[in-house]
């Protein structure tokens, strides 16, 4: 059954204050360069999602100097105006700006010089479609755009609205593109497998929160569904009914289209099918059907062959993380997400295969050309947040074409991008059973033997709060009635006064998320924010109010110790792995000490290192100067350069406004070079903000 790698032979207004070049040029870059030209072409600097721009006009030594040049605010878009959550990263191409903006997704031009709008356009009612089959999982700006041309004069920028259509618009003026799809709009819920998942035909909730990536004329857009707690659950508006609740989705499975016409190019099915490579992972549940209530689930009755096996009714499996792509070898690069559903895999005995794994494809066929799952048979809700990175380095003598996968669980699986062969040894080892009835849990699962773990992992009393005797003691006392174990210790049932559940660290929302990690491609150093903060994985019984057997409670959280944090800190950190060695070269606490720690009345007169914020921070911006961070929506409104060899803060750039949400970016404009940041204003209003030298 153990298949962990695997490899197969190979327009609302346009302002006059610029007028748009007839042709911006490619913004290609090899997958490994990071941002060329200038420019900031595509959602990770380059193909490859290295964050990196060769840019150095800022440096250390001036980095102190810079000043506000532009300040574009959200405001006018939309009523109310979008405000919270802008995890955006613009693009900017020969001189204009182009990104996401607010929960409707708005897009919208603008002079990276000066920050004037030169064009905007919103979705109509038609390309929001959110009627009785789509509740969209996340509103949100959904981190940016996409953009394309053919090298004559054809250019558009490509985004996904929140309920899943894709649209393709006019680069120069913002206009909808009539000849792709229908009038400029693809609705990739038509490509979903509505058909071989009845029970999931109204409850499905679709989501993209990345922009879709390009090679050659095949676009993919990421796609993730909803899971949590419980499985899909029947959602049509004003009515919600707890019997039609069942372990189905429709998978996430990756699908290419033309980014001329539209056109469906492939699909790659995420949860195989019968005949299809993976399918024996999926194995068959025998105690799924004393839980089905006679008249409740129509479609049993009728069409009871779909319970043979997992594989005929699980779903999920999206990618909602950015997808990667290697032009020379042809590759998409697809990290996916957990089956149905996140706590509770009763219902899908088996690795299941290609949840929670790296996959190559072919970009002109979809086919597969090696993969590589990092957890079998997930029950942490660890999918991948975050895009595969491609950096080309040097190990013993020899280079390597790398990918690089963050994880949730603290772990960078460091593999050869040609054939998906870890660079380091990855050793699977043995790991906690489950004791929840019905459940199974692989034996084992991967652990790479380099580079270390970025984040600590497992909760043992060693972790637990020790400001002072008295709080390390009361933390003992709580963590009595909780499981406690290592990196994979399974959730656990919730029983009064002998089990609350298993604490976790790290917690369901990482480790590492949606922000990321960057790399220097020429120093061959890998930075990753991340959060260290636990999860607690309390299984109850679900059979009389939902219809599943057991998911995770939501009325139960991590205790606290008189409101301060269970676990010692640091509690957010940035660290720095040399990826020619496979080691740790630095790790810093990320941000200060929150206040409310630092004012906690049981702390006064004692000495607290520096904590660090438990923010899940913004994304990175490496450059070949400096490296810089964020600390996100919860944390201080500064943007700190830091040294890159050494971690140490060069300096402290305060914002205007409010913290920042997004993704810096870098960039020449009028000669000099730009940094911008997506940030919220003093009312949390959205908006970018730009510095520039004197």
């Amino acid at each position: 059954m153990r298949k962990v790698f695997s490899t197969l032979p190979a327009v609302i207004c346009c302002s006059t204050a610029i007028a748009v070049v007839a042709c911006f040029g490619p913004a290609r870059a090899t997958a490994q360069s990071g941002a060329a030209n200038g420019e900031w072409g595509v959602f990770g600097a380059d193909a490859g999602a290295t964050r990196y721009s060769p840019l150095d006009e800022i440096d250390a030594g001036n980095v102190g100097d810079l000043e506000v040049a532009w300040r574009w605010s959200a405001r006018d878009q939309g009523t109310p105006p979008p405000s919270g959550r802008t995890q955006i990263s613009p693009l900017v191409i020969n001189g204009v700006m182009f990104t996401t903006i607010g929960n409707q997704r708005n897009v919208v031009a603008l002079d990276a010089a000066t920050g004037e709008l030169v064009w905007g356009w919103q979705p109509s009612d038609n390309e929001r479609r959110w009627g009785d089959i789509i509740e969209p999982v996340a509103r949100s700006a959904g981190r940016g755009v996409s953009y394309w041309n053919d090298g004559a004069g054809d250019e558009r920028i490509f985004v996904v609205t929140p309920s899943y259509q894709l649209v393709a618009l006019d680069a120069q003026t913002g206009a909808r593109v009539l000849q792709f799809g229908d009038a400029g709009v693809i609705d990739m819920m038509d490509d979903l497998r509505w058909d071989e998942r009845p029970a999931a035909l109204r409850a499905g909730r679709v989501a993209n929160t990345s922009p879709p990536a390009i090679l050659g004329n095949a676009i993919v857009a990421s796609v993730s569904l909803h899971t949590g707690s419980i499985p899909t659950r029947a959602n049509r508006p004003g009515i919600r009914n707890p019997n039609e609740v069942w372990p189905m989705n429709i998978p996430g499975d990756v699908v290419a289209y033309d980014a001329r016409t539209g056109r469906t190019l492939w699909r790659f099915n995420t949860v195989p099918k019968e005949g299809e490579f993976g399918v024996d992972t999926w194995l068959k549940a025998d105690d799924l059907l004393w839980e089905v209530p006679t008249g409740t689930h129509p479609w049993v009755e009728e069409r009871p062959e779909l319970l043979d096996a997992s594989w005929k009714y699980t779903g999920n499996v999206g990618h909602w993380a950015p997808v990667t792509v290697d032009e020379e070898l042809g590759l998409f690069y697809v990290a996916t997400e957990t089956a149905t559903n996140d706590y509770y895999g009763g219902y899908r005995p088996g690795d299941n295969l290609f949840a929670n794994s790296v996959l190559a494809l072919d970009a002109e066929t979809g086919e597969r050309v090696w993969h590589f799952q990092v957890t079998h048979h997930e029950l942490w809700d660890y999918d991948f947040p975050t895009a595969p990175i491609l950096v080309d380095i040097e190990v013993d003598g020899v280079l390597v074409k790398a990918l690089v996968q963050l994880s949730k669980q603290g772990f960078a699986y460091v593999l050869d991008r040609a054939t998906g062969e870890p660079v380091w040894p990855i050793e699977e080892r043995a790991v906690p059973e489950s004791d929840v009835p019905g459940e199974w849990t692989s034996p084992t699962q991967p652990f790479p033997t380099k580079p270390p773990a970025f984040e600590r992992q497992g909760v043992t009393e060693d972790d637990l709060i020790d400001f002072t005797p008295e709080l390390r003691a009361e933390a003992l006392r709580i963590v009595e009635n909780y499981r406690l174990g290592p990196l994979y210790t399974p959730p656990s049932l919730q029983e009064p006064g002998v089990n609350q559940g298993t604490l976790a660290l790290p917690s369901a929302g990482g480790g590492v998320n949606w922000p990321g990690g960057a790399v220097d491609p020429g120093l061959g150093i890998l930075f990753v924010p991340s959060s260290t903060t636990p999860s607690l994985f309390g299984l109850i019984d679900g059979t009389e109010g939902t219809g599943v057997r057991y998911h995770i409670s939501s009325r139960a959280g991590v205790p606290t110790v008189r409101d301060l944090p269970l676990i010692k800190p640091p509690y957010g950190r940035i660290t720095a792995i040399d990826l020619t060695v496979g080691e740790i070269l630095w790790q810093i606490p990320h941000g200060g000490t929150p206040g409310y720690i630092q004012a906690h009345p049981d702390l006064q007169g004692v000495d607290v290192p520096t904590t660090g914020s438990p923010t899940k921070s913004s994304g990175l911006l490496v450059t070949s100067t400096l490296l810089f961070a964020g600390e996100g929506s919860r944390g201080e409104p500064v943007l700190r350069a830091y040294n890159k060899r050494t971690g140490d803060v060069v300096h402290e750039i305060q914002l205007p406004g409010g913290p920042t949400t997004g993704f810096p970016v870098t960039y020449m404009a009028d000669g000099q070079q730009h940094i911008v940041v997506a940030a919220l204003d003093e009312e949390n209003i959205a908006e970018l903000v730009a510095f520039t030298l004197p």
